[in-house]
C-alpha cells in the first residue's frame, strides 16, 4: 500500500511538472507575442511621426525657398543665397530621413552618441531648451486666449470720489 502511494505521488508529481512546463511555455509564447505586438505598434507610431516630421521639414524648406525668391526680387542677393542654401540642406535632410526606417535612424543616433557624447548631449540640451520655450509660449498663448474668451472687460475710467466734505464758509 505504501509503495502504491509512493508511485501515485510520483506520477502526480510528474503530471504537475508537465502541466507547469506547458503553462510556462504558454506564458512565454504569449509574452513574446505581446512584446512583438507592442514593438510593432511603437514602430508604426514612430514611423508615422517620422513621416509627419519629414513633411514638416519639407514644408519649411519650401517656405525658406520662397523667402529666398522674395529676397532676390528685393535685390537682397546675399541673404537670398544663404536662404536658398538652407532650403537645400533642409530638403537633403528630409530625403535622408525619408530613405531610412526608424530602426536605422535609432541605430545611427546611438552610434553618433557613442562616438561624440559631448555633441549629442549638447544637441539634446539645446533641443530641450527649444522644446521648453515652445511649450511655454504655446501654454501662455492658450492661457491668454482662455482667460479672455467669452468675457468682455469694461475699460471705462472711474472718476475718483471725494472723501472729505467741504467746509462751510466762515463769516
Amino acid at each position: 500500500m505504501a509503495n502504491d502511494m509512493k508511485e501515485k505521488a510520483k506520477e502526480i508529481g510528474k503530471q504537475v511538472q508537465e502541466k507547469a512546463g506547458q503553462v510556462g511555455e504558454q506564458v512565454r509564447e504569449q509574452t513574446t507575442q505581446l512584446a512583438n505586438q507592442a514593438q510593432g505598434k511603437v514602430k508604426s507610431t514612430l514611423e508615422s511621426q517620422k513621416q509627419k516630421g519629414v513633411g514638416e521639414l519639407s514644408g519649411l524648406a519650401e517656405a525658406v525657398r520662397q523667402t529666398s525668391h522674395t529676397l532676390r526680387e528685393q535685390q537682397n542677393e546675399g541673404v537670398a543665397h544663404y536662404a536658398e542654401r538652407a532650403a537645400e540642406q533642409m530638403d537633403r535632410m528630409a530625403q535622408y530621413f525619408e530613405s531610412r526606417d526608424v530602426g536605422e535612424l535609432l541605430n545611427e543616433a546611438e552610434m553618433f552618441a557613442r562616438r561624440h557624447p559631448e555633441a549629442f548631449l549638447g544637441g539634446a540640451f539645446m533641443m530641450g531648451l527649444v522644446a521648453g520655450r515652445f511649450l511655454k509660449s504655446s501654454r501662455d498663448r492658450r492661457i491668454d486666449e482662455s482667460s479672455s474668451y467669452g468675457r468682455q472687460e469694461s475699460f471705462r475710467r472711474e472718476e475718483p470720489t471725494a472723501t472729505a466734505t467741504p467746509a462751510a464758509p466762515t463769516m
